[in-house]
């Protein structure tokens, strides 16, 4: 059987060997009501693909959960600093957290705490991760590294139970890593590796699991070799190599290479749009759905101005297992299906594309 077929079954860019390994470590709870819930989504998902047309049984396996769109860093191309949602900003509150973890935890397989924003600016983050656990799901969230200030924080992360955190991390030294990274100490996220790799040696803990994560931008691709040494001194976990996403082509100029502009991009005057195209099928559609801080749903984190808003949780009544089959919902699905290149978001997004937009590297295996 081939690595690319088996790399499929996954739904993800995590490599099938990948995923396999990190089982080891993730604690989720497989019962028959998860089990059931996601063999029902994903058959779902395969019949409307065959009959085009939405058919939706059971909710999303994967619930991206924004706790925060409040940044420390200024990132010039990132949502949190240029978006629309800059002028309305906030935190997700722990009571409502629960009240959705109550509603469909006991179905999904994994939370994943991130959107825009620093899930750690939350001071309710790690309470929402352990509320996450009790109901056996799995969690995993993407973070700056600026919030680990002491042992006593990185062991308080270990033992919430994360499965699995995120460091992005595009430098190896500050002049490099603050050129995309702005306002960010470089040698603040390197303490903060440290710290967590060392309190899970201490505690014994096989969670989380560590991922540096680095966009490849043209000012830092000579770099990706000292990456993998960084990453293998402090015993990390997993490397992930990204693709950098613009939206003007001012910055396709500023951040990108000849070769990932050629490979990657089709640059139009003002416009900026993947050169293979997009297909008129979304698996994020079925697989994932995204609640922002505010109780907004809305597709998925390409929609990084909330311009597709399915309904608001928290504060009308609503439940997210009405939102997700509501009519909005199908009516956007059924345009992915029909005509997804009419979606302005769609046209950027990296679901469909025929590579991996991110290579992930098990740091054992080098």
């Amino acid at each position: 059987m081939s690595s690319k077929f088996l790399d499929k079954l996954t739904f993800s860019v995590v490599p099938f060997r990948s995923a396999v390994k990190a089982l080891r470590i993730f604690k989720i709870a497989y019962t028959p009501k998860r089990l059931w819930n996601g063999i029902k989504i994903v058959a779902s998902m395969y019949v409307s693909k065959l009959i085009r047309r939405p058919v939706v049984w059971g909710i999303p396996p994967i619930l991206m959960v924004e706790p925060t769109n409040i940044c420390n860093l200024k990132c010039p191309m990132c949502p949190a600093i240029v978006g629309k949602r800059v002028l309305h900003k906030g935190q997700l509150k722990l009571n409502h957290f629960k009240a959705l973890m109550d509603e469909v935890g006991s179905y999904v397989f994994q939370v994943q705490f991130w959107n825009q924003g620093e899930p750690f600016i939350n001071k309710e983050f790690l309470e929402m991760v352990r509320y996450a656990k009790t109901k056996g799901v799995m969690t995993i969230t993407s973070t700056n590294g600026h919030f680990i200030p002491t042992d006593e924080k990185a062991e308080e992360i270990v033992e919430s139970g994360l499965d699995q955190i995120i460091f992005s991390m595009d430098g190896t030294n500050q002049e490099t890593y603050e050129k995309y990274r702005i306002g960010g100490d470089f040698n603040l996220v390197i303490e903060s590796l440290r710290r967590l790799s060392e309190a899970r040696i201490r505690l014994k803990s096989k969670q989380p699991l560590i991922e540096l994560q680095f966009i490849v931008f043209k000012h830092n691709q000579d770099e990706i070799d000292d990456i993998i040494r960084l990453a293998k001194k402090f015993k990390l976990d997993r490397l992930s190599f990204k693709t950098a996403m613009v939206y003007t082509p001012e910055q396709a100029d500023t951040f990108l290479s000849a070769e990932q502009k050629e490979e990657v991009y089709k640059l139009e005057q003002d416009k900026v749009e993947r050169k293979n195209g997009v297909p008129n099928w979304c698996n994020r559609l079925w697989l994932n759905s995204t609640v922002n801080w505010d109780g907004t749903v809305v597709p998925c984190c390409f929609d990084v101005d909330s311009d597709y808003i399915f309904d608001t949780l928290f504060t009308n009544g609503a439940t997210f297992r009405k939102v997700w089959k509501n009519a909005a919902y199908q009516r956007f699905r059924r345009q992915v299906i029909s005509n997804r290149s009419a979606v302005e978001m769609c046209n950027n997004c990296t679901e469909g594309m025929p590579q991996p937009y991110a290579r992930i590297i098990e740091l054992e295996d080098m």
